[in-house]
C-alpha cells in the first residue's frame, strides 16, 4: 500500500485530529458524517466530502470511526464487509460483547482492527512500557495512573450515568494502561462520586477510581477525574518494581523521574504529538509493517475492564473476572 485512502467517519474535535494526522503520514482522506459537519470539516483541511457512508467506504483502503461510542459496532462491521481495515477512537465499543463481535468479524474476514488508545502512544507512558519490558525495575509490583480534565459538557447526551459515566470513558485511558504495564486483570473493584450523566450541567464534577488486581499479583490504582472548565488536563503515573521506580507528572520540570533502576536514555521532556505517532504506527502496519502496540483483543479487554468497573461501582462489591464469564 502507497498513501493510503482513509475514509474518515465523523467530524467531531477528534476527527479533525486524526484528519489531521493522517495528512502529515501522507494519507489521502474522504470523510462523511451523518450529521451534515462533513463539509465544512473537509474543506478546512482541503479534502473531499462523501455524502454517504457508502460512498465514503468504496475505493477507500481502510476506515477510521470517530463517531460516539454507540454507533462504533455498525460502521466497524459495516467496513469489515467491505473487507476495510478498521481504525476506531476508544472505546471500541460500549459493551465487551459488541467489542468482541467486531473482533471476531474482523478475524474472520482476515482485516485488522486497531483501537485508538492514545496514551500507549504518550512519550513518557511508552517509555515506561520499556522498561517494564525490558525488566529495568524488575518485577513490576504496584502503580498509580491518574488524569484530570474538563467535564465533557458539549456532549450530545447519547451517554448517562448508567453507562457507568467516566469510569467507561476518560479512565479507559487509565484501565488500558494499567492493563498494558501490568497484563492481565483478575479483579476489579471502583467508585464515583459527582456528577456523571453527560451532558453535564454547568459546574459539573466527577471522579472514578478503580483498584485493579493482576495475574501477576501485582495490584494498579486508576483514578480519573472530571471537573468544571477551565481545568487544564493533568497526566501522572507512578510504577514500583522490584528493582526500581519511575514517576511522571505532566505538571513537573522535568516531567519523568526514574529513582534507581535504569537512568541512562531516558528523555525528561516529550513533545510528539500522540496522535501523529498513533497513526504513523497505524498506517505502517496497514502497508505491511509491524504489527502496533495496540489491538482488536485489547479493545476488547479494556471495554471489559470497564464494564467490570461500572459494575462495582453499582454493587458496591469487586468484580472477580475469574469467575465472571461475560467478563472473559
Amino acid at each position: 500500500m502507497g498513501s493510503p485512502e482513509v475514509a474518515l467517519v465523523g467530524a467531531g474535535p477528534i476527527a479533525r485530529i486524526h484528519l489531521d494526522a493522517w495528512q502529515q503520514v501522507g494519507a489521502r482522506v474522504r470523510v462523511y458524517a451523518d450529521d451534515g459537519r462533513a463539509a465544512d470539516l473537509a474543506a478546512a483541511f482541503g479534502v473531499r466530502a462523501a455524502g454517504s457512508l457508502a460512498e465514503a467506504l468504496g475505493g477507500a483502503d481502510l476506515v477510521d470511526i470517530c463517531t460516539p461510542t454507540d454507533t462504533h459496532p455498525e460502521i466497524a462491521l459495516a467496513a469489515i464487509a467491505a473487507g476495510l481495515g478498521v481504525v476506531c477512537e476508544k472505546p471500541l465499543a460500549a459493551t465487551g460483547a459488541a467489542a468482541a463481535a467486531i473482533t471476531a468479524a474482523a478475524e474472520r474476514a482476515g482485516v485488522p482492527v486497531y483501537p485508538a488508545h492514545g496514551t500507549r502512544f504518550l512519550a513518557p507512558y511508552a517509555r515506561l512500557h520499556d522498561l517494564v519490558a525490558a525488566g529495568e525495575l524488575g518485577t513490576p509490583a504496584a502503580g498509580r495512573f491518574s488524569v484530570t480534565g474538563c467535564h465533557p459538557t458539549p456532549w450530545t447526551g447519547r451517554a448517562s450515568a448508567e453507562s457507568g459515566g467516566i469510569l467507561t470513558d476518560q479512565m479507559l485511558h487509565g484501565l488500558d494502561v494499567a492493563y498494558w504495564i501490568f497484563g492481565e486483570v483478575v479483579q476489579v473493584y471502583a467508585c464515583y462520586q459527582g456528577q456523571v450523566a453527560m451532558p453535564a450541567p454547568a459546574g459539573a464534577a466527577a471522579t472514578g477510581t478503580a483498584v485493579l488486581t493482576h495475574a501477576s499479583g501485582a495490584v494498579s490504582h486508576v483514578t480519573g477525574g472530571w471537573a468544571p472548565p477551565p481545568v487544564p488536563i493533568h497526566r501522572a503515573f507512578h510504577v514500583t518494581g522490584t528493582a526500581g521506580s519511575v514517576s511522571y507528572d505532566s505538571a513537573w520540570t522535568p516531567e519523568l523521574q526514574v529513582t534507581s533502576g535504569a537512568v541512562e536514555g531516558v528523555p525528561r521532556h516529550f513533545g510528539e504529538s500522540p496522535f501523529v505517532a498513533e497513526i504513523r504506527e497505524f498506517a505502517a502496519a496497514f502497508a505491511g509493517g509491524p504489527p502496533p502496540r495496540v489491538g482488536a483483543r485489547d479493545g476488547v479487554a479494556v471495554v471489559r475492564l470497564a464494564e467490570a468497573a461500572a459494575r462495582s461501582s453499582w454493587t458496591g462489591r469487586p468484580v472477580d473476572l475469574t469467575a465472571t464469564e461475560a467478563l472473559r
